[in-house]
């Protein structure tokens, strides 16, 4: 089982201090950027090369959030994409698992490691089918499903979160950021408003495309039983969450005013975002 109590051990001060992972490995380097100009991306871009930046800004702050240190926490990445949420944390002391449905964000996530001289620390594998993973039931201490969940097919979203909550520990979390909230009114990969709304089966009717996002309280019931933490304490969790990425002042709140209406309803300001913020605990 976990709890913050037992994660803690280095302050938000102390991590903070030490500041994100520098590149280390000038070969990795090299190779990671030409991998990355060769699938047509700037590594310069701040979602190619400065991507674990990012989610050091970022992300970062909804691990310490819950347990203040994540040192020796078995966390999976699940969708890791170009590995930034999992160089963080492991650069944090956890040890990382990163798997993605796709090849080549695999090979560029274990570049990217390893030019942040953390390759020994993050382990990533290729992982077509999520909905069947390769590790023992109860694996990991921490789920995270950094704008992921979104892209999975409605039809099999159920099935991997069964998987999820199979290799996850009895006490563990799901953490769950950036995921495209199927609830705001302007969709967030495409930039259109109300497209979210139209039904599923009928978009790529109507509008030519899947819309890549998920409603919160279908996220919440794939994972029944567990504790949505954004509804403890009256919702201090991410009220604290949101004041370490920034919010301050007005919006700080407004967002305060906008959690004591909806905390009697089930729900939280990480419901009515364009992102979803939703932190879960398994019994």
């Amino acid at each position: 089982m976990v709890s913050s109590s037992d994660a803690r051990g280095v302050s938000p001060s102390q991590s903070e201090a030490q500041g994100p992972p520098d590149v280390v490995d000038q070969d990795a380097d090299r190779r990671f950027r030409e991998r990355a100009l060769a699938l047509g991306w700037n590594p310069d871009d701040v979602f190619v090369g400065g991507y674990v930046s990012w989610e050091w800004e970022r992300s970062r702050h909804a691990f310490q959030a819950i347990f203040g240190s994540v040192r020796r926490l078995r966390v999976l990445e699940l969708g890791c994409h170009l590995g930034a949420t999992g160089i963080v944390l492991a650069s944090l002391g956890a040890e990382v698992t990163g798997v993605d449905i796709s090849e080549k964000y695999v090979e560029l996530a274990q570049l990217n490691a390893a030019r942040h001289g953390l390759g020994d620390r993050v382990r990533v594998m290729h992982l077509p089918d999520t909905t069947r993973m390769p590790f023992e039931s109860g694996s990991f201490d921490v789920i995270s499903c950094n704008s992921v969940l979104e892209y999975v097919p409605p039809e099999i979203l159920g099935a991997v979160q069964r998987e999820i909550d199979r290799v996850l520990a009895p006490g563990g979390y799901v953490v769950v950021l950036g995921t495209s909230n199927r609830l705001w009114p302007k969709e967030s990969h495409s930039a259109r408003w109300g497209v979210s709304y139209v039904p599923q089966r009928l978009q790529q009717a109507l509008l030519g495309f899947r819309v890549e996002s998920v409603s919160p309280f279908r996220l919440r019931a794939g994972f029944a039983g567990y504790r949505d933490l954004g509804l403890r304490d009256g919702g201090k969790l991410l009220m604290d969450l949101k004041t370490r990425m920034g919010v301050s002042g007005k919006r700080r709140q407004v967002l305060s005013a906008a959690n004591r209406l909806l905390l009697p309803l089930g729900a939280h300001v990480g419901f009515i975002s364009p992102t979803i913020t939703m932190i879960l605990q398994k019994p």
